[in-house]
């Protein structure tokens, strides 16, 4: 589990109430749930789990891994939940669910994903404990969608899928525009883990909600996914197009930040394509439209793609620079971007190790298992170094 979870031996409340909405989620009585734990190998008696849900005491391992079977989520979701107790003090005092998404989407859009999240969790709070019959399952799935995106902002892909899931099981109780972003975002979490084919068809559904509702701000978040799926398949000639249709639309709706995203990717892709002339032109343009706009996580990726970029033409000393100036702006506050960290880390890594420069290597390996139990998203930079960790096991 994570940090507090080893300081406070006693239970998390939080983690009790992820436990007892998985459990009133599929419609399981605490005898129920002991009897799939019995089918699934493990026992968990329902005075037991009455316990783990009242944040008296924490679940084993052993019994977390019985739990994760039951409930269909991973056990890293577990660990997510506890460790999301760091933005508790966060969440608004008011009682308007209304009020407070608008809050929190005003917070997600500045960059504030752990304020972000907390509004979005009391909102569903003050939603969910309201009479079944006065519950808008709309607002509801709204919400639900919002908290994912700051979920996914804030890494934690399990937790993000299990509220985009919940939002789309009763699609009857749904406007066609909150379909069509939680296929969107279930898109973008599937790329991110790699399942392109999943990626792609959602992403399509989502493009047809988009184009029927005349959204076309949405239309341009699916053509940006399929951007994104080309260029994971290796495909960044097609990636190029997406993007570019992305971008345009776009521009058309004012949507800056998400432009902005696009060209740094396009730019990207032309790294990817040895064509680095190119890339660096294009993200030290987008990089100085990230700076005026202050979004700091766009400058963050912008650098980190012009360090790989430098890295590919051996200029290491560039290349780590532009790694530096990525970290100072991916490691700020309460805001952490694991991946944008990882993979600087990662470059740095094996800059060390071509230079035989031990201390470098070492201090950047050491960041990179530390970051690695924060990363859900399969990189290739991630599986690279899963392989080497490996390797290294298996000849010892």
């Amino acid at each position: 589990m994570g940090s507090r979870a080893r300081q406070d031996l006693k239970g998390s409340v939080r983690l009790g109430n992820y436990l007892k909405r998985l459990r009133t989620g599929y419609g399981y009585s605490l005898r129920r749930v002991e009897e799939r734990a019995r089918a699934e190998g493990g026992e968990i008696d329902n005075s037991q789990l009455s316990r783990y849900e009242k944040g008296i005491c924490y679940p084993s391992f052993d019994k977390l891994r019985v739990l994760a079977s039951v409930f269909n989520v991973s056990i890293q979701a577990f660990s997510d939940v506890v460790d999301l107790e760091d933005f508790e003090n966060l969440k608004p005092a008011g009682e308007s669910p209304n009020a407070i998404v608008e809050e929190g989407t005003a917070a997600l859009k500045s960059g504030d994903i752990g304020r972000a999240f907390a509004c979005f969790e009391r909102a569903l709070e003050l939603l969910l404990d309201s009479p079944t019959e006065q519950i808008d399952r709309d607002l509801v799935a709204r919400a639900r969608i919002s908290q994912a995106a700051a979920l996914s902002r804030l890494g934690k892909q399990s937790l993000a899928e299990h509220e985009l899931r919940s939002a789309l099981r009763h699609p009857e109780g749904l406007s066609r525009e909150a379909q069509g972003r939680a296929l969107l975002a279930l898109s973008a979490i599937h790329a991110d883990q790699g399942e392109h084919i999943l990626s792609e068809l959602e992403s399509e559904r989502a493009l047809r909600h988009a184009r029927s509702e005349q959204r076309d701000d949405l239309a341009a978040r699916a053509l940006h996914t399929m951007g994104r799926v080309l260029a994971q398949r290796g495909r960044p000639e097609q990636a190029i197009e997406r993007y570019r249709q992305a971008a345009e639309v776009y521009a058309q709706c004012g949507v800056r930040h998400e432009e902005i995203r696009v060209r740094i990717q396009i730019g990207g892709c032309y790294v990817d394509m040895g064509k680095y002339r190119e890339g660096i032109r294009m993200l030290t343009a987008a990089l100085q439209q990230a700076q005026s706009g202050g979004h700091r996580r766009l400058e963050a990726h912008a650098w980190s793609y012009l360090g790989l970029a430098y890295y590919h033409q051996d200029d290491h000393r560039r290349a780590r620079g532009c790694f530096r100036e990525s970290d100072a702006r991916a490691n700020f506050n309460r805001e952490k971007h694991p991946d944008i960290l990882f993979h600087n880390a990662f470059y740095e890594w094996k800059m060390a190790r071509v230079e035989e420069n031990p201390t470098r290597e070492k201090i950047a390996f050491g960041r990179l298992k530390t970051l690695r139990s924060s990363l859900e998203r399969r990189l290739p930079e991630v599986e690279e170094f899963d392989a080497f960790v490996e390797r290294g096991r298996s000849d010892a």
